[in-house]
């Protein structure tokens, strides 16, 4: 459905609930104050990120949207965020976005499959758009909130707050398709993010740095194998790295990240916790000077102290201070 269409449809819906005397913020469907809302972000004057932004918001509730219960409570969920430019963190001010409490939408039509994905962006704090910047890609857990578009479009807005992570530069945190463990489409989603926020801002490719938690540290190990000269270093979060008897830590994925910073960090009653010390070990073997293994008392848990060390010991890497890595051989994949 484009804009028009839906502009025209969410005016019939207005004018049926202001006709009976209710007032915008009290109509059981919000969609047409919604919709209202984000297109006059997105038509205003300012800074053509943040109104890709907007647009961009638009863009995936066009796509995901069926009207079902679970879609209109979804809505009104994103709706209260909205709804007041003067609550703390109001996603509708640039301010919020600036000061890192908030997190931009981007979103793109996959070239791949012609589906709207999209991704969570935050900005460097004291953002200048005319610099590089590094570029950090989290990628998420197998969680709920990915198992629906809507649902992952609305967990920044309902969970804003500033992190002192990845402060130095963009953070993009990519749908990945949802809980797909980052193979076939999932993986093309994430280099297709990857490319929508190069066109976008400017990046120092030297300091490019993939991390993930569980399911999203499995990712970021199977995609940095296939990939080493792209990232600086990686971050892997209780990495999920042997997911259903995939052989994921094998000869050629060491041989690949044998000169990769990594780090590693895993609570020590986890059940991922071995093939995690296993993992970095033979990283250690094969003479990598660059890796580290933190462990905590506690199980599968994220942690945002954790995510902050790592943090601080991944942003000292640069892609130029290491030797040309070796793809993982097919044979090995």
């Amino acid at each position: 459905m484009n804009h028009q269409v839906l502009g025209v449809i969410c005016g019939i819906i207005l004018l049926a609930s202001t006709s009976q005397g209710e007032q915008p913020g009290e109509r059981a469907d919000p969609r047409a104050s919604l919709y209202g809302v984000l297109q006059e972000l997105s038509d205003g004057p300012g800074d053509p990120l943040f109104r890709l932004h907007f647009r961009s918001i638009i863009a995936v509730i066009e796509a995901s949207d069926r009207r079902s219960s679970g879609d209109t409570k979804n809505i009104k969920k994103l709706w209260k965020t909205f709804q007041d430019a003067s609550a703390r963190n109001s996603p509708r001010l640039r301010e919020n976005y600036l000061n890192r409490s908030q997190q931009l939408i981007v979103s793109w039509v996959s070239p791949t499959d012609g589906q709207v994905s999209f991704t969570w962006l935050r900005l460097p704090a004291g953002w200048d758009p005319g610099r590089e910047y590094p570029l950090y890609v989290q990628l998420h857990s197998r969680c709920d909130e990915a198992t629906d578009r809507l649902e992952y479009l609305n967990y920044p807005f309902l969970n804003p707050g500033t992190s002192s992570a990845f402060e130095d530069g963009y953070l993009i945190s990519p749908w990945g398709r949802g809980n797909l463990w980052y193979s076939g489409i999932a993986e093309a989603d994430i280099w297709e993010c990857i490319a929508a926020i190069k066109n976008l801002v400017r990046v120092d490719v030297g300091r490019q740095y993939l991390c993930g938690h569980s399911m999203g540290g499995y990712g970021a190990w199977r995609i940095a194998r296939s990939s080493p000269d792209t990232w600086a270093a990686i971050g892997i979060q209780a990495g999920a790295l042997r997911h259903e008897g995939q052989r994921e830590v094998n000869a050629g994925a060491i041989a690949a990240l044998r000169d990769m910073p990594t780090y590693f960090v895993v609570g020590n009653s986890d059940g991922l916790f071995g093939v995690n010390l296993a993992t970095y070990q033979l990283l250690r073997a094969t003479g990598n000077p660059s890796v580290t293994f933190a462990m905590f008392p506690g199980g599968h848990a994220y942690r945002q102290g954790d995510i902050e060390r790592m943090y601080l010991w991944m942003r000292k890497f640069h892609r130029s201070s290491r030797p040309a890595a070796l793809a993982t051989p097919a044979a090995d994949r």
